[in-house]
């Protein structure tokens, strides 16, 4: 089993079946081509052409391929009647390091749109499948080695206020 600093050992142990409810469940395209990987293939170093996929994204954080925006933050503010706002999103939370992984954490501990996040799976490594990596914007910058975080928020940084105290007040569950 593959720890986190170590992808090399992690080997996927979903079937073609498993593969197959994703892709039917989440309407992944096939012109996306998801494959599983061969047997005693990791999902590090990546198969040229491919990226791995954890299942996980999708059981857990709404995520859809290609690569869309859609979370559940978007979802609350729609609910709201409004558009999503990064610097709402900002004045929540801030990126932060968790050892060699990178995650969002409340930026204020009585300010916050979620009830319940889910903050630890476990054996989610080993449940993911190949697609082609086309679903990656090409603009897409890759985590720096060695960022600044968290980083503080600019002075006089402006947010919508109002959609901030409505998020608050309807509060949803993650």
């Amino acid at each position: 089993m593959a720890n986190k600093r170590n992808l090399s050992g992690c080997f996927n142990i979903l079937n073609k079946n498993d593969l197959k409810w994703y892709v039917d469940t989440y309407a992944i395209p096939a012109s996306l081509h998801p494959i599983l990987p061969e047997k005693n293939t990791p999902i590090y170093p990546f198969v040229s052409g491919k990226i791995g996929v954890y299942t996980r994204l999708f059981d857990y954080c709404n995520y859809r391929l290609p690569l869309t925006k859609v979370c559940h933050f978007e979802l609350d503010c729609r609910g709201l009647g409004s558009d999503p706002d990064l610097n709402v999103f900002r004045a929540f939370y801030k990126l932060n390091r968790s050892g060699s992984w990178y995650t969002f954490e409340v930026r204020k501990k009585n300010a916050c749109c979620y009830t319940w996040i889910t903050t630890s799976l476990k054996d989610w490594k080993d449940h993911f499948f190949l697609v082609d990596d086309r679903c990656i914007p090409a603009e897409m910058s890759w985590r720096l080695k060695n960022p600044r975080l968290p980083a503080p928020l600019p002075e006089g940084f402006e947010f919508n206020k109002n959609l901030y105290a409505a998020l608050i007040k309807e509060v949803g569950r993650v």
